[in-house]
């Protein structure tokens, strides 16, 4: 999806964040607007979170 906007004209304004749990990515399309997509393992999340504490 990222790869089909960016050759429609769209630009990536940031880098990819990976988080472990969490990867995300934007895009700004030609008309300026800002597009966050993302996918989050909920189940790694709270193995993170318990790792903490």
């Amino acid at each position: 999806m990222i790869g089909n906007a960016i050759e429609a004209g769209g630009i990536e304004p940031r880098e990819s964040q990976d988080h472990g749990w969490m990867y995300g990515r934007s895009i700004q399309d030609i008309d300026g607007h800002l597009w966050d997509v993302f996918f989050m393992d909920e189940s790694a999340m709270k193995q993170t979170e318990q790792n903490k504490g």
